[in-house]
């Protein structure tokens, strides 16, 4: 894997993570306004996003091997890897 397709894996990690814990958490946030709603999922996306810049900024095409198959095992960016659903 490339530094930018190893960086895309990761902020869609992120992002799914993000989506599946607001999606765990529906009966809790049922009494939210549709305004609440999009300001709490506004808010997350913003969150992921500079969590995931900070990497971006690291993963250039030229990146290390080792390092890119390190972030893929650690955050499970295989795309094969059930902990990647």
């Amino acid at each position: 894997m490339s530094g930018t397709t190893v960086s895309q894996a990761l902020r869609d990690r992120f992002e799914s993570i993000r989506r599946r814990e607001i999606d765990r958490l529906h009966k809790k946030l049922r009494g939210l306004s549709h305004a609440d709603r999009q300001l709490l999922d506004a808010i997350t996306a913003h969150v992921v996003a500079a969590l995931a810049s900070l990497p971006e900024k690291e993963l250039a095409d030229e990146a290390k091997a080792p390092a890119l198959e390190a972030l893929v095992r650690v955050f499970a960016l295989d795309a094969e890897s059930p902990a990647a659903r």
